[in-house]
């Protein structure tokens, strides 16, 4: 196991964390805080027994976003709709999405604020002719990693991520010292679904995530890499795709790339490739492996 590099900013930090009180939001407070930092949390949801004070906003209202950011040092925005398929419409999605992104990193530009994490999604590179996947499921290659170009197709929510992407790029570009980070989160499963998976004796090909290469994060290490970020500050954009594969237990990865990705381009030999996610960056970067990993037996034919 790597253990993670200093952070260049092992002191207290002081965070502000969007979208505080959702299963990524609390796994990222509670991490943050078992690392002794200050938490402040905004949603729009109250959460009785919440680990932290709960400042109740909306991250549209540019007013709100500006008073509740200020005093902090570093800003973890995971605050938007949360897939493509809520809301009124994908119009909707898309420019509210983007009116919050752009309310927080133009409030943290003009504030100054040197760390700038954004909780983008791997949808960002999977394309979606007409807004849903389906086989033949479409891959940049494989094994995927951060650097895949965005692609998301009609996708709203995963438009709205690309561009709040390309934003971070240019706050960079004007203030190089900001350390700015997207993490295109691929799936964050909860608890029940993950005991539902591993418990099943074969599961059908609609009931696990193979269009997005079975990767999927749990949320207890999706916390930890986000306290990770923050403390290790790097100047820069930054961009990363955690997680790593659902092992299939009765197939092998070739046979599982042969039969659900044959026209997926591969940046290894067939026989060499061990993971649908090539983790290397964040291993060199942070000394970050996720440490959980579901199983699951899937069904034949």
């Amino acid at each position: 196991m790597h253990s993670a590099p200093p952070a260049s900013s092992p002191d207290k930090l002081n965070v502000l964390v969007t979208g505080a009180t959702g299963l990524l939001g609390t796994a990222v407070c509670t991490a943050l805080l078992d690392r002794g930092h200050g938490v402040r949390a905004t949603d729009l949801k109250y959460v009785a027994g919440f680990p932290t004070k709960v400042e109740l906003g909306d991250l549209r209202d540019e007013l709100f976003v500006y008073r509740v950011m200020e005093g902090c040092d570093t800003v973890v925005h995971l605050g938007n709709h949360p897939n493509a398929f809520v809301g009124v419409s994908p119009q909707r999605i898309f420019s509210e999405n983007c009116s919050m992104n752009a309310n927080v990193f133009w409030s943290s530009h003009h504030l100054e604020i040197p760390c700038l994490i954004f909780a983008s999604s791997i949808q960002v590179m999977l394309r979606s002719p007409g807004g849903h996947r389906r086989p033949p499921y479409e891959l940049p290659y494989l094994p995927l990693d951060g650097d895949a170009p965005a692609e998301p197709g009609l996708n709203s929510y995963a438009a709205s991520k690309e561009v709040a992407e390309r934003l971070l790029g240019l706050l960079v570009q004007d203030r190089p010292a900001l350390s700015a980070t997207s993490v295109r989160f691929p799936m964050l499963p909860r608890q029940f679904w993950l005991n539902n998976i591993e418990a099943a004796e074969s599961l059908q090909p609609g009931m696990i995530n193979i269009g997005d290469a079975f990767i999927h994060l749990q949320l207890p290490d999706a916390g930890e890499l986000v306290a990770r970020l923050a403390e290790r500050r790097s100047p820069g954009y930054h961009q990363y795709l955690p997680g790593t594969g659902i092992s299939i237990r009765n197939w092998t990865i070739p046979e599982l790339v042969q039969r659900f990705f044959p026209n997926v381009p591969l940046k290894c030999t067939l026989e060499s490739l061990t993971d649908f996610v090539d983790g290397s960056a964040l291993v060199r970067d942070l000394g970050f492996i996720p440490k959980l990993r579901a199983a699951a037996s899937l069904a034949r034919g």
